[in-house]
Parts: C-alpha cells; sequence; structure tokens
C-alpha cells in the first residue's frame, strides 16, 4: 500500500492524541467539539487540488470524518490505536474520496 503525505500527518495526528495522557479523560462529545479544529488541520496539509472549492471541502470533510471515527473508535476499542490499522484506514479513506470527489469529472 502505498501512503501518502496527507495520510502520515492525520495518523501522527491520532496516534498523537490517543496516546497522550488526557486522551482517556475526553469523551465522544469532546472529541465531536475537534471537528472545525480537525478540517482546518487537514484543510492545510492538503496539496493544492485542481478542483472546486465544494470539490476539495467534500474530500477534506471526508478524511477529517474518518479521523474523528477513529478517535472515537478508539475510546471504546484499543485495538483502534494500533498505528498500521489507522494508517490503512486513513489511506482507503484518502483514495476513495479523491477518486470521489478529487478526479471524478462527473461530479
Amino acid at each position: 500500500m502505498q501512503i501518502s503525505s496527507l495520510t502520515v500527518h492525520c495518523a501522527s495526528l491520532c496516534l498523537d492524541v490517543v496516546n497522550g495522557e488526557s486522551f482517556e479523560k475526553f469523551t465522544i462529545a469532546d472529541i465531536q467539539d475537534w471537528k472545525d479544529e480537525l478540517y482546518s488541520y487537514i484543510e492545510n496539509r492538503v496539496e493544492i487540488i485542481k478542483c472546486s472549492d465544494e470539490k476539495q471541502h467534500l474530500f477534506i470533510t471526508a478524511v477529517r470524518d474518518e479521523v474523528l471515527m477513529i478517535l472515537m473508535l478508539s475510546k471504546e476499542n484499543p485495538c483502534a490505536r494500533e498505528p498500521y490499522w489507522i494508517l490503512e484506514k486513513i489511506q482507503r479513506k484518502i483514495t476513495l474520496s479523491s477518486h470521489l470527489y478529487i478526479n471524478n469529472n462527473g461530479l
């Protein structure tokens, strides 16, 4: 599996959060409240994409939601904190979202 730099950034963020001392204190609602902050984080790391703002928004939102899902799963299941699993989940979402929103001329 080829890993993109965005995947590495997002996986690193997930691992930093779940391995942090305060992660156990966070609630699911706390994690969901990071939506805007995570969107900005991902937006700042997306390479220049030659597509409409709407398509870029859909792409970033899909990746952000995958990061949120991983963090929420990590609260309930320590297996969701495994680095390779996180990398794989994020890369699959980026690949799929890129295909759906960026590389698809029908949108």
